[in-house]
């Protein structure tokens, strides 16, 4: 059986890679890209969950250490991408379709006419039950953290701040209308040198997550679902604040 498949992404960046890491095995019907919500209205939003004194330091992180780090972890950056063969070339033209919101009427009735086998979400608004039930194809999402115990943003960094190496990778799970709980497809463990940093953990996770999805693509294909249950409860984790990553970094060496 030859699968129709689709990417549903958010993040323009690291899409590419999995789009080139996936081509030569699988052939991809369509990339469809999210508009990139306002970042203010981001912020807003979740200071309600993690307060507004979590949210500051959340965007000093962004604009001072992620800058910092951009300068730095350039050599390292090309290293990782030559040894895990990740290929950046640009998605076709043809291939790419652009829409306001996953969870638009418009976005629903283009996935319904592509009538995928498998959608591969990555870094998406969460997905609402209208969309997951519109299509008889599989939601399967790519999650940079080893579930249920590390939801959320930077699951391999958290792992490390607790030094638990052995939770620290990436997962392939079934989606669901709640963050990151849905039944468990496969998952492996990363990596870490030395030399990585909260900047380049992100490209060895989606180095795994390469070989995960190609794992998880078969398994569904020849119907082979041993699945997890996720049902565990664990906190929703975000990414670090700016005291919080330099106090890992100088105590627990966490960079």
């Amino acid at each position: 059986m030859k699968p129709k498949i689709i990417l549903l992404s958010g993040e323009k960046h690291f899409i590419k890679y999995i789009y080139n890491g996936l081509k030569s095995t699988f052939e991809i019907d369509a990339v469809i890209f999210e508009e990139r919500e306002n970042t203010e209205f981001i912020y807003k939003r979740r200071a309600k969950r993690i307060g507004i004194i979590n949210v500051w330091g959340q965007k000093l992180f962004d604009k001072f250490i992620i800058n910092r780090l951009l300068k730095s972890s350039v050599p390292r950056i090309k290293e990782i991408k030559k040894k895990y063969k990740l290929d950046s070339s640009k998605i076709p033209d043809e291939k790419k379709i652009l829409v306001k919101s996953v969870n638009d009427a418009d976005t629903i009735k283009l996935i319904q006419s592509i009538n995928p086998d498998i959608v591969i979400v990555n870094a998406t608004r969460i997905l609402k039950a209208d969309i997951l039930k519109s299509i008889t194809g599989h939601f399967i999402n790519i999650h940079s953290g080893i579930l249920p115990k590390y939801r959320g943003y930077s699951g391999g960094y958290w792992a490390l701040v607790h030094n638990d190496k052995k939770n620290c990778g990436s997962t392939i799970h079934f989606v669901i209308d709640k963050i990151d709980k849905g039944s468990i497809l496969c998952q492996g463990t990363i990596d870490i040198e030395p030399a990585d940093n909260y900047l380049t953990y992100a490209f060895i996770h989606v180095a795994k997550e390469i070989e995960l999805l190609k794992r998880a693509i078969v398994k569904i294909i020849n119907n082979e679902l041993e699945l997890t249950k996720n049902e565990t409860s664990y906190k929703l984790r975000y990414g670090p604040t700016i005291w919080g990553y330099l106090f890992n970094r100088i105590i627990k060496n966490v960079k």
